[in-house]
Formats: C-alpha cells, structure tokens, sequence
C-alpha cells in the first residue's frame, strides 16, 4: 500500500474547499446539433463560453467522495461531471448535440489537464459543432444543467444512459465505495480526561490503530473492521484548526484504491460506537485503538476508557 501525498490548506475555518478562479478556464462550452433529449427539468447553468477552450486554458479536475456511488469526478468547482452510455469511446465520438447539449453541457478540453491520479487516463475528441470536448478512459464528459450547486448528482442515472463518472471512466456505480467517511476538516478539542485530541468537522473523535503501520504508512482495518471503525477518507482538500500542523497530514491507499487521511504517518479512523460528538468510547479498546494528539501520538497516558471486550474482529 503507497503512500500519497495529501495537499492540505492553511488553518482556517472548517468546510470544504471548493476550488474556484485562480487560472482555471471555464470549461463549458455551448454544443449543437442532432441526438438524444433527456427528459428532465433543468436550471441554468452559468455559460463559460464564447471562448471556453483558449490555447493557454488549464482544465483542473478534482476527486469527491459519495454516499453510494463512492469517488466521483467533478471539475474544479464541485460539479459532478457525468457520461453518457450512447457515446462511443472506441470511436472517440459523441452522442450529445442540440437539445442534448444544452442540458448535459460537454466538457470542453484544454492545452494542459490534470486529474488527481495521473493526467494519462484525460483525452479529447472533436465534435461535428466545433467543440473539442474532454475525455476520461476515451468517454467524453459533462455536466448537467440541473445540478445547481457543487455535489449535486442529479443527473444520476438519468434515462439509465447518463451516469456520474468515476476516477478511471466507468460508471461510478460499478465502483461501490462499501466503507469509510467524508470528513471535511480536522480540529483540536481539550478532553478532560485525555488532553488534546484531534476530531473531525463533526467533532467526533478521530483514532489509530496499533495493527497498522506509520512507517511506512499502511493501513489493515478492512470489512467488518472498517465497519466498526470507519475510515477517514481524503476525498477533498481541507481546512485546520489552529493547534493543528498541516504539514503532519498526507494519505494513503486502502487495498481498495480510496486514500485514507493520515497523520504523521497513522491512519485515522472514526469508531462506530461514539454517538456524539466528543465521546472518546474507542481510546484503549482491545489496547490497540486509541484517541491521537495532534502529531499523531497516543493521547492521554496510553491506557483506555473504552470497551476492552469489542467483538468487531480479529484484534479490533
């Protein structure tokens, strides 16, 4: 299991970052001629385009985590980015004209493409109405005009021909994401009991597991383990507390190719038993799960608060 580096943001207030402007194109392009009407209401998207893919533009985009489909593709913004089943990816065409396209607006391409992973698996086609529309895994992508705001997946399934899209071009739904949590950003809180500990946006206690190594990084909670113990997945870029040293926090990837958050080097889980922000019910369970510091120690004085009798597993 390698370790991936985790980019976090400066300390500030907790929410996620949505990553707007900076030299980012708009990537949307307005498309027209001849294809398939989804019948669904849509609201209007802002149009990025008379001039949505210049010669200098850079097209950035992202990873976000969901609920049941797991990892999906968004652009820079948080727009889920969809494909369409009546596209052709062996022949590097495009389904989506007219009526289509003003409500599944293509992608349009740009000089230079990043995607968390490896910019390898990004292409490009050249549509019949001029647009140079963007690729991944040979699909061409869009966005829909009635996902309003960032994280929508309205477009989800839409006519069982439009899905969101995973990191490596296939339908987010033939990758279900079984475990593990979104957090949206790390903070420090003072327990009476075991000092500084690190929680999550939530405030639900954050923990590592003695069975795991931080040397290199590599994390062993899996199945029923990480049912009881779910793990913090980096699916997004983060904002810190003060108290907390951003430079400690990176990532690594599970057996099932999802990042999990780690700091100085320990993997970082929730413990199922916490029912409310605070609780600290995991420090000491079966003596190898316990609360952290902020540099990723054990809190307190090593011994446990919690259940020694957890009967989630194997060790845990």
């Amino acid at each position: 299991m390698r370790a991936k580096k985790f980019y976090p943001l400066a300390a500030g207030a907790l929410g996620l970052a949505l990553l707007t402007g900076c030299g980012v194109a708009d990537p949307y392009a307005t498309a027209g001629a001849d294809a398939s009407d989804p019948q669904q209401e849509s609201s209007p998207v802002e149009d990025g385009a008379e001039d949505a893919n210049p010669a200098d533009a850079v097209l950035d985009l992202a990873l976000r985590g969901h609920e049941t489909l797991g990892e999906l593709v968004t652009d820079a913004a948080g727009h889920t980015l969809y494909r369409f089943d009546e596209d052709s990816p062996d022949e590097q065409t495009s389904a989506c004209y007219d009526d289509c396209a003003d409500d599944w607006i293509p992608v349009a391409a740009a000089e230079e493409m990043t995607i968390p992973g490896g910019a390898e698996r990004l292409g490009s086609i050249d549509r019949e109405d001029g647009v140079e529309q963007v690729t991944l895994g040979g699909w061409p992508l869009y966005r829909h005009a009635a996902d309003a705001a960032p994280g929508d997946t309205n477009g989800e399934g839409a006519q069982e021909k439009w899905y969101a899209v995973s990191p490596t071009g296939t339908k987010a739904q033939d990758e279900p994401w079984t475990e593990g949590y979104c957090p949206l950003g790390f903070q420090v809180r003072q327990d009476p009991e075991l000092g500084e500990i690190v929680v999550d946006d939530e405030g639900f206690t954050l923990y590592r597991f003695e069975q795991d190594s931080a040397d290199p990084p590599e994390a062993t909670c899996f199945d029923d383990c990480a049912e009881t113990w779910p793990p913090a997945l980096a699916m997004s870029e983060f904002d810190f507390s003060d108290g907390l040293d951003a430079s400690l926090f990176d990532s690594v990837e599970r057996e099932n190719r999802l990042d999990q958050v780690t700091l100085n080097g320990w993997a970082l889980y929730r413990y199922a038993d916490d029912g409310a922000p605070g609780d600290v019910n995991g420090h000491g369970v079966n003596d190898v799960w316990y609360a952290v510091t902020p540099t990723g120690a054990i809190a307190g004085d090593g011994t446990g608060t919690g259940d020694d009798d957890d009967d989630s597993g194997s060790g845990y």
